[in-house]
């Protein structure tokens, strides 16, 4: 039985790898030739797949679209041993596509395909019973800002919010008050406190206590691939450094972080030796190409 839910917005990623021999003759952009396609898991599916290969029992809860890149979704899940409890939107599933030349592993071009999703109150109601009946111990949420997010939703745990993790965006931040664990990166921490600062040890402190005050939730804010600072509600702060060796990509990492904190806490780590471990395993990822995940093994544990 999964021990932890991870909840909401979820998109498929799609990479067409090619090669590219010239330029296109009727624009001035490269001419791609395609060599393979795949498909992995993003947005909170990814931050599933992250916690389920470290051997974590995990469910996923989220809305997706009834058309192929759903049905490619849902394959993926069980690939990647997810338990998971779709809520058919009308919406088409999000799929983001990114377009990669082979030989310098350099993206080319993004293509989203997504629509903002509407939630009816149907759908609400069938999302907070699934969450009811799988019961975990932990929640995680991973808020990409897709309109999946409500007051409505966030009410029906209200009465579990010391065991909510949250990956949250700056629009909904104000949703989240009282959860345990709140985990911006830097840019997204000066948009939630309104304000450009230094990405240095003291601004981060300086802010970071306010917030952890006024949210009464401990934060932990990612500050690029080197490190990360950690601020309990109660003020405690400590500065961590990542050693990563190599740096290819950036974009999962904050995937990879919260992941591994929220499988650390529910194997028994403390709040400070989870988030060690999360940017330990950030400090892994970073040297992998595209979306990736962490295992036990690479970890040490």
């Amino acid at each position: 039985m999964s021990k932890i839910t991870v909840l909401w917005d979820v998109m498929l990623d799609k990479f067409t790898y090619g090669s590219v021999k010239r330029l296109n003759p009727e624009a001035p952009v490269p001419l791609i030739n395609i060599d393979r396609e795949e498909y992995k898991l993003g947005g909170a599916a990814n931050v599933a797949a992250n916690i389920a290969s470290l051997s974590g029992g995990v469910s996923l809860v989220w809305a997706i679209g009834d058309d192929i890149n759903g049905r490619i979704f849902q394959d993926l899940c069980v690939d990647n041993g997810i338990q998971f409890q779709p809520i058919v939107s009308s919406c088409p599933t999000i799929t983001k596509q990114r377009f990669i030349e082979t030989t310098y592993e350099q993206q080319l071009l993004r293509v989203d395909h997504e629509q903002r999703v509407q939630l009816g109150l149907q759908e609400e109601s069938k999302m907070v019973r699934a969450v009811e009946s799988l019961n975990p111990s932990l929640i995680v949420v991973s808020d990409y800002n897709k309109g999946i997010m409500t007051q409505n939703l966030i009410g029906s745990f209200k009465d579990r919010l010391n065991t909510v993790l949250v990956d949250g965006k700056p629009a909904n931040i104000q949703l989240f008050r009282w959860v345990y664990l709140i985990k911006p990166n830097f840019k997204e921490f000066c948009e939630m406190i309104g304000k450009k600062i230094d990405n240095t040890d003291a601004e981060i402190e300086k802010y970071g206590k306010k917030f952890a005050e006024d949210f009464w939730s401990n934060l932990v804010v990612t500050r690029w691939s080197k490190w990360a600072t950690l601020i309990t509600k109660t003020w405690e702060v400590h500065h961590l450094h990542t050693q990563a060796q190599q740096v290819f990509d950036v974009t999962w990492a904050g995937d990879t972080f919260l992941a591994t904190i929220a499988w650390a806490l529910e194997n028994w780590h403390t709040l400070i030796d989870a988030v060690k471990l999360g940017n330990k395993a950030s400090g892994i990822v970073v040297g992998k190409v595209g979306t990736a995940v962490v295992s036990r093994e690479e970890l040490g544990v």
